[in-house]
């Protein structure tokens, strides 16, 4: 039985150039589309106005993805990836209590205070495509389970006297993570100053019996490298 020939070495690196530039290519649709339905809402977003952004022919689209709301759907699964990444921390900081808190605080609002446009489309969006509300549900939910596992170390540790349910306290907290993201968003320069209070409500509302030395000399850095303390009513 004759073998079959091998491909010569000026094949496979035409195979590996071309991958990548449809990974490009992809690439640049996606990051179009998440553009284009954060300015204009799943209604108002064409795929015309998707491929002009991404400076490819219509048909390119389709080379990828079927339909608008395909699109719509790899999105918001794009977004759901960086939500979870956001809210994973190793090594020391995820062992130090306080240093945990202000960069989960600090993840969230980041991220939140840059997608909320195309954060509320997809609660939108929900309501009309299930898979759409599968990925949101995993967004909100699993953020909330690892508050709720963060609050109930620091009680069986004894660094917390929460006086409202843990369940009932994480959900509050997503609601003042969000309001901060909210604010963020709207007054950029106080960033740091709206992190600081997020952080500081969530060990007040689990009545927190550590010692909170290391969020105040946080937050004094952050007076010391930026516009904070100007921004800060405290001050």
């Amino acid at each position: 039985m004759k073998s079959r020939p091998m491909r010569d070495a000026g094949w496979t690196n035409a195979r590996d150039i071309r991958r990548d530039v449809e990974s490009e290519t992809k690439s640049a649709l996606i990051t179009a589309a998440r553009r284009v339905f954060s300015e204009e809402g799943f209604g108002g977003t064409t795929i015309g106005e998707i491929t002009t952004r991404a400076d490819v022919s219509r048909a390119t689209f389709y080379v990828y993805f079927a339909t608008k709301s395909e699109m719509f759907r790899v999105v918001t699964s794009q977004l759901r990836d960086e939500v979870l990444e956001a809210h994973h921390f190793t090594g020391q900081i995820a062992d130090e209590p306080l240093m945990l808190a202000r960069a989960s605080t600090e993840a969230f609002v980041d991220l939140y205070s840059r997608n909320v446009a195309i954060l509320d489309e997809i609660a939108k969006r929900a309501h009309a495509d299930s898979t759409v509300a599968a990925l949101q549900a995993e967004m909100v939910d699993r953020p909330a389970r690892r508050i709720l596992r963060f609050m109930v170390r620091l009680r069986e540790e004894g660094l917390a006297k929460p006086s409202v349910s843990e369940d009932y306290s994480a959900r509050l907290m997503r609601a003042v993570l969000l309001d901060a993201a909210t604010a963020a968003r709207d007054s950029p320069e106080r960033f740091d100053y709206f992190v600081d209070q997020a952080t500081r409500v969530f060990f007040a509302l689990i009545g927190f019996t550590g010692d909170l030395a290391g969020i105040d000399a946080m937050s004094a850095v952050q007076v010391e490298g930026d516009s904070w303390a100007e921004a800060d009513p405290r001050n």
